[in-house]
């Protein structure tokens, strides 16, 4: 499986899809300069392929790279993503 993950700040998520057919998305808002991930969803087909673990690390290294923003995470799945990735753990708020 191939997977892109684009931004797509209108809808605030980031998506992930696997050529023109949505695999999984990431919605997110912004509280001043805090990205809050809210919530991650992906279809019972594709759990558990490694799609939102993609979506995750997208976003965290696009806010590492574009930003001096920092996340907060509210959903679930990636506050156990990133306690499994404690690279990123610097991204957080505090």
């Amino acid at each position: 499986m191939s997977l892109t993950v684009h931004h797509e700040p209108d809808a605030e998520r980031y998506a992930a899809y696997e050529g023109d057919e949505l695999q999984g998305w990431i919605v997110y808002d912004r509280v001043g300069t805090t990205v809050r991930l809210l919530h991650a969803e992906v279809p019972p087909v594709m759990r558990n392929k490694g799609v939102g673990g993609e979506v995750v690390r997208a976003i965290l290294d696009d806010l590492r790279q574009s930003t001096t923003d920092r996340v907060q995470p509210v959903c679930g799945f990636v506050v156990m993503w990133m306690r499994r990735h404690p690279e990123y753990a610097d991204l957080t708020t505090r």
